[in-house]
């Protein structure tokens, strides 16, 4: 079953060695993916032995000698050396959850950003999130930083130097399949294994558990499949595309699809078309963002 999983969602998958060791301090490590509901798939799971050049040439026996698309993973070297010799044509990514979670902890102690008026934590999130070039995010990195005294913290500057490892803008053709932009997929990850596992458990316990896991999520799989499958989900607009692509999604992929639809056209309007070497652009406002320019 994880071998099929894998044929259909290999195109992102995710990497965790920081989650949890059990009684013998042997580390779990799961490699999960999402599937077409948007849930977290576990491919499969490894301890590390030798080292993890070990785990991923196992990784790939064990998955027919197909290395993923883009692999994301936490910041540890000898990780990102692996990747580079066993999936040398892998993209590799470095998880965001991951990065965005130590924030508090290596800013806590600046009284700027624990001002009660502070905007940090709003600006750092659009910064992060909402840049969509290099150029902007890093205008409104240097700003934010300067205006909180943050320049001299030697933690912000190494995740600085690394941007372009973590950070959307600089990757914005790669398809992500909703995990890195999605911050709580490794959390939700990590909570999901707690119901079934801990630190206490023997091998033999862990494993009986982890199958009972595997268990669990694939009846969620199958109960969302059989809703998409027999029941149509409420459209909110008289759009053809919309109708379209009720038909062609499942369920919790449309609703995200949908609430792009309904902020097209609650928000959106064209403020100019004009003609230019037979290409038609128009030229699209929403009253908050950036105007687009559309080629067609």
């Amino acid at each position: 079953m994880s071998r099929k999983n894998y044929s259909h969602f290999c195109d992102v998958i995710s990497f965790d060695s920081t989650y949890s060791t059990n009684q013998y301090n042997m580390i779990f490590a799961p490699f999960t993916g999402v599937n077409h509901h948007l849930q977290n798939i576990f491919i499969a799971a490894n301890e590390k032995t030798e080292s993890y050049e070990w785990l991923f040439k196992t990784f790939l026996v064990a998955m027919g000698g197909v290395a993923p698309r883009l692999i994301i993973t936490d910041e540890a070297a000898s990780i990102r050396a692996a990747i580079a010799k066993i999936f040398p044509d892998t993209i590799h990514r470095l998880c965001m959850w991951h990065i965005m979670e130590k924030f508090p902890e290596k800013v806590g102690g600046y009284s700027s950003v624990n001002d009660e008026n502070s905007d940090f934590w709003p600006r750092l999130n659009a910064c992060v999130w909402g840049s969509e070039t290099g150029e902007e995010f890093e205008s409104d990195w240097n700003s934010l930083m300067s205006d909180y005294g943050l320049d001299g913290n030697e933690w912000i500057q190494n995740r600085y130097r690394i941007r372009e490892e973590w950070i959307p803008a600089y990757y914005m053709d790669v398809p992500l399949a909703g995990v890195l932009r999605t911050t709580s997929r490794s959390e939700s990850a990590n909570s999901f294994f707690n119901h079934f596992i801990h630190r206490k458990l023997s091998f033999v316990e862990f494993w009986l558990r982890f199958e009972t896991a595997l268990e669990w999520q694939r009846k969620e799989e199958l109960k969302a499949d059989n809703k998409s499958i027999h029941s149509a989900p409420q459209l909110k607009t008289s759009w053809p595309m919309e109708k379209q692509g009720s038909v062609l999604y499942t369920h919790e992929v449309f609703v995200s699809f949908q609430k792009e639809v309904v902020a097209a056209r609650d928000h959106c309007w064209v403020q100019n078309i004009a003609l230019s070497d037979k290409m038609k652009i128009v030229t699209i406002g929403d009253g908050r963002k950036k105007v687009r320019d559309i080629h067609t």
